[in-house]
């Protein structure tokens, strides 16, 4: 966010920066004029690909490419450029050439990722009116971006920004009469957008985006500035003056007025001041340091900035210290890109042992709660400096208070096995601005940088003579991206550290947020902990949760076997009951045959008392075997639970190793290329480019076919080493049909089948077949529209710059057909066309004779509209018509692509925006679907704001309808 008292020029530089670079880097790029090839530096930022003359001029582009939701992205290769793409739009096509096989796939996967963010993005032309006469409004191309909305001239010269306004958590957005959208930004400037759409539905569309747009963004710094002194001591955890050192240094310090909230330290400079100077927000990474500046002074290091104040006495600083330490203990933690970025970065453990009672050679020093190695003999002990301390034989002390860490070492006894997280560790060469001691001028020089055991050094050159130009010592450091408006470059990212710090710049957007994560790691390893704090608690809790689960399952367990057995003991207790009665019964009725009167009544007596006690027994029994089952359903439960996650987490930890093995692979082969002298890199086995493999049912001529959605190829064969997991049947079956040779592909296909029972098989075809029925009406309405595309396609790549012919997949072999043992489901409208399989002749002359006839009833329903006046299509028949295309994973719902293909169909109209102004007229509710509702009073509103039945329009929807009555 920019400063309300900002220079020009920085705000300058703040409106014309583009905003979320998401790749950045140089290509060679082929000239417009078609015979030359430059170096150009391209940054793509998720609307455009913008490119500049290098890194050093990216204040003024050259050029750039809109992309947009059709845009296609080929490779391509030749003997000069044998690592090239192509982005193609409807407006323009740049051919560009990577400078290998990892870089290519690299801007290739994410300008593919960028295109297909468009679907949820927002851009379109709006009415802004002037700085100083609303009435005078003009005509602008906007686009929505992720913290930020710009606008330009046109849609054609996006890179250059006319106007940009940054977004914070207290933008917001109100909605007025004639279409009418008003943004303010920045609640204290009083700044605001007023703009005006072509309609209601496009205004409250732009509205939703901007509001989801700043909900996501969070609160920013800014968000906080309009807060008076007395608003905030209500509730806040401590207020009081501390002296404070000037942001440029010196000895006069001055007193302000703090307050501290959960998450927020606001400094005033006076206690009746209605607004702060500035805001600190706090987080987990935060940290606090006692330092010698001054007496009783310390330092508050935040993500941005560090803060120097000074207590009046020793006590005021002890308690200033313990209460920020837990307020950032116990702040949100912000999901901010360095965060997330040093979330991903790998953490190195090891342990050393030592195996007699001897000095450890280690010299350890506090930060926050954990200990880390100051000083070490490594050449004795193997102890990195800059290591943390995480375990005590065996026992984890990450978490653990550092008195309590000491404690243990303390009269340690041999063996002794301590473990340690290393310090981050990276080098590499990076661009650093000059500090301006010389001269007011900060000029910018290379610098060979060193992060590891805690320290940032920098170097002249990267040479065994190189010179020690700086050094930066971590604990007590913070580090933060650069905004461009602040250095006038792309890429930057300062740290700072005391009262000292450095500007540095990256290449690209990748190394700045490679070395940023790198150093934000270090910094929290050196800081004691930070977001690591969180990341360990987290797994703790994990931990603890598993070892709970355990727990209940043993307890679980116990009382099963305790059942079991109570449930053993009650069946005997029941089996001497049963005895006992039987044996009563019998000296019953040998008394009342002996004339025992006395003797047979006490024998009955026995006997109906152990019936009794049979009886109880058995309930009791049944009621044992109920709790058994039930122990034996929670015990399983609980085991399948534990069981499930346990291979979750291998499955993990499995997926992981394969990556770092397929990285480190990788990384192998490419210094290999290296030291050959090679460009290209040989990828390891099973290395494949990823691909993205869409399986299709063509119900004509029963075969799956396959598509790629990121090359846009297509293909009857199942592309080897490639796993298609959406629309797979689970089953395969080979129709080989005898006397024919399939080849060893086709056998080692074969073997690979399962066997399906004649049964199943019978039972899918007359699904099968059923399913073909149902889709008949529709059938040829959308293999028209499909060949019609793939016609245009096929004659935009005939007109390709290399002048190559666009080659077709070969015809589908007999023995290559598959059915499978699913139900058939047709492709979807917006699905890929598929190739051509050639049929025998006697199959081509009856496709033939059905083509002829359906051009025939094409023909009879064009006469039909033109016989007379354009009949009115019921509710009815529009239902019907919906039903044509609704072959959406969500039925009943159109999305874009679906209700964009009817559009093109019904009006003939190739043009993206005019299909996004229809679909924004149809969706009121703006869920980015369309229900049937949606749909017939769209085709209401239409006809009535078009001027009636005879528009484009609603006579191509009659024409649709009246096609698919005859067919």
């Amino acid at each position: 966010n920019m400063s309300l008292f900002a220079s020009k020029k920085e705000k300058g530089l703040a409106k014309t920066t583009f905003s979320n670079i998401t790749k950045s880097g140089y290509l060679i790029k082929h000239a417009k004029s078609g015979y030359n090839w430059k170096k150009r530096y391209f940054m793509l930022n998720g609307n455009t690909l913008t490119y500049c003359s290098d890194h050093r001029h990216t204040e003024t582009a050259k050029g750039d490419v809109l992309l947009t939701e059709d845009a296609t992205v080929e490779d391509f290769s030749d003997e000069s450029y044998p690592f090239g793409f192509t982005v193609s739009t409807q407006f323009v096509k740049m051919k560009m050439a990577a400078k290998d096989a990892a870089d290519r796939a690299d801007w290739t996967t994410k300008i593919r990722l960028a295109i297909s963010d468009l679907v949820n993005g927002m851009r379109g032309y709006l009415y802004k009116s002037g700085r100083f006469l609303e009435a005078k409004q003009v005509r602008k191309f906007f686009m929505l971006h992720n913290d930020c909305i710009t606008y330009h001239q046109d849609l054609h010269r996006t890179a250059t920004i006319q106007g940009m306004r940054k977004f914070s958590g207290r933008t917001t957005v109100e909605k007025e009469g004639d279409c009418v959208l008003i943004i303010r930004t920045n609640l204290l400037d009083g700044k605001y957008w007023k703009l005006r759409a072509d309609s209601e539905e496009e205004r409250d569309n732009w509205a939703k985006a901007v509001e989801a747009a700043v909900k996501k963004l969070g609160y920013l710094e800014v968000d906080f500035q309009n807060t008076a002194v007395e608003d905030l001591t209500k509730t806040c955890l401590r207020s009081g003056f501390l002296n404070t050192r000037p942001k440029n240094g010196g000895q006069d310090w001055e007193d302000k007025f703090f307050v501290l909230m959960e998450s927020q330290l606001y400094q005033f400079d006076s206690q009746d001041a209605v607004n702060p100077s500035q805001v600190l927000v706090l987080s987990p990474n935060c940290s606090v340091f006692e330092t010698k500046l001054q007496e009783f002074s310390f330092e508050l290091v935040t993500n941005s900035r560090v803060l120097h104040v000074q207590g009046e006495n020793p006590d005021v600083t002890a308690s200033w210290i313990k209460i920020l330490r837990h307020a950032i203990a116990n702040s949100k933690q912000l999901e901010d890109p360095l965060l997330l970025a040093a979330k991903k970065q790998k953490a190195i453990f090891y342990d050393v042992v030592f195996e007699t009672k001897k000095p450890l050679g280690l010299v350890l020093e506090r930060s926050g709660d954990w200990a880390l190695v100051k000083l070490a003999n490594q050449d004795t002990t193997h102890v990195s400096i800059g290591s943390a301390l995480t375990s005590v034989n065996g026992s984890d002390v990450i978490l653990s208070p550092y008195q309590d860490t000491i404690r243990r070492l303390t009269a340690w006894q041999p063996p002794l096995r301590l473990g340690f997280r290393l310090a981050p560790e990276k080098r590499g060469w990076l661009t650093k601005q000059g500090r301006g001691r010389k001269s007011k001028r900060k000029n910018w020089k290379p610098r060979y940088f060193v992060l590891a055991e805690g320290r940032l050094s920098y170097f002249s050159d990267d040479g065994p003579d190189a010179v020690l130009k700086g050094v930066i010592h971590l604990m007590g450091s913070a580090v933060s991206l650069v905004p461009r408006s602040e250095t006038g470059q792309y890429f930057c990212l300062r740290v700072v550290s005391g009262i000292t710090g450095i500007i540095m710049q990256g290449l690209t957007v990748d190394d700045m947020m490679e070395w940023a994560a790198a150093i934000y790691h270090a910094i929290s390893v050196a800081n004691g902990g930070g977001f690591l704090l969180d990341v360990e608690r987290e797994m703790q809790r994990e931990r603890d949760e598993e070892k709970a689960r355990k727990d209940e399952a043993e307890r679980a367990e116990k009382e099963l076997r305790e059942s079991k057995k109570r449930e053993e003991e009650l069946a005997e207790e029941a089996r001497k009951a049963k005895e006992e009665a039987e044996e009563a019964k019998r000296e019953a009725e040998e008394a009342e045959r002996a004339g025992k009167e006395a003797e047979a009544a006490e024998a009955r007596r026995v006997e109906e008392e152990a019936r009794k006690k049979e009886e109880e027994a058995t309930v009791e029994v049944e009621e044992a075997k109920k709790v058994v089952q039930e122990g034996e359903y929670e015990v399983e439960a609980l085991r399948t639970e534990i069981a499930s996650i346990e291979l979750e987490k291998e499955e993990k930890e499995k997926e992981e190793k394969e990556k770092e093995e397929m990285k480190a692979a990788i990384e192998k082969e490419k210094e290999k290329a290296k030291e050959e002298g090679k460009d290209e890199i040989e990828l390891p086995e099973g290395t494949e480019e990823p691909t993205v493999w869409q399986a299709y049912w063509n119900s004509e001529y029963r075969v799956w076919y396959y598509f790629n959605l990121e090359t846009q190829q297509t293909s009857w064969e199942r592309p080897d080493g490639v796993e298609i997991t959406v629309n797979q049947p689970d089953n395969w079956v080979e129709e080989v049909e005898a006397g024919e040779g399939g080849g060893e592909r086709e056998e080692e296909e074969v073997e690979e089948v399962e066997e399906v029972k004649e049964e199943e098989e019978k039972e899918e075809e007359v699904k099968e077949e059923e399913e073909v029925e149902v889709k008949e009406e529709v059938k040829e309405e959308v293999e028209q529209d499909v060949e019609q595309d793939e016609k245009e396609k096929e004659t935009g790549d005939n007109v390709k710059e290399d002048g190559g012919n666009a080659e077709s997949p070969p015809p589908v072999p007999k023995a290559a057909r598959r059915r499978s043992t699913v139900p058939v489901v047709p492709p979807m409208i917006d699905s890929p066309p598929p190739p051509k399989p050639e049929k025998e002749e006697e199959e081509e002359d009856e496709d033939e004779d059905e083509d002829e006839a359906g051009e025939v009833e094409e023909k009879n329903a064009e006469d039909i509209i033109e016989e007379g006046e354009v009949v009115e299509l019921n509710d009815k028949e529009l239902t019907d018509i919906f039903s044509t295309i609704d072959r959406g994973v969500e039925k009943g719902q159109l999305n874009p692509m679906l209700f964009g293909t009817l559009i093109r169909t019904v009006t003939g109209n190739k043009n993206l925006y005019e299909e996004m102004k229809y679909f924004q007229t149809f969706n009121t509710s703006g869920d980015g679907v369309i229900d049937l509702d949606e749909w017939l009073e769209g085709v209401k509103k239409i006809k009535e704001k078009q001027g009636g039945m005879k528009t484009v329009f609603y006579r191509g929807l009659v024409k649709y309808h009246l096609s698919n009555s005859c067919i």
